[in-house]
């Protein structure tokens, strides 16, 4: 489901574009939360999936078929759906952090504009 097998992520290195990805999936999540946001909880675990897929040593695929079930399903309200998907980003950006530090999402990007 994650695709483990990705030659890209061969150094253990997440891409830019996959930690854009985790701190939009944030803001998203934020909005929901807080009422303001235009997406549905599916398409929030959409959006969770896709950034699992992104860093595929941070998060286990029993954990997302599991949060993904219940996030499909009938049997919880929106609330505690956001905060499945809250649960699941937290884990990859713990994950993340033990992995690499905390770093700036826009660090490369300020690298290069010096160069």
């Amino acid at each position: 489901m994650t695709g483990r097998k990705n030659t890209e992520r061969a150094t253990g290195e997440a891409s830019l574009k996959a930690r854009r990805e985790l701190a939009a999936l944030n803001d998203a999540l934020t909005l929901a939360e807080r009422g303001l946001g235009r997406q549905s909880p599916a398409a929030l675990m959409a959006r969770l999936l896709r950034v699992a897929a992104m860093h595929p040593k941070s998060v286990d695929d029993t954990l997302m078929w599991q949060v993904t079930d219940l996030v499909a399903g009938g049997e919880v309200g929106e609330g505690v759906k956001l905060t499945l998907i809250r649960m699941g980003w937290a884990s990859i950006v713990q994950a993340q952090y033990k992995q690499q530090g905390l770093r700036l999402v826009v660090e490369r990007t300020a690298e290069r504009v010096a160069a």
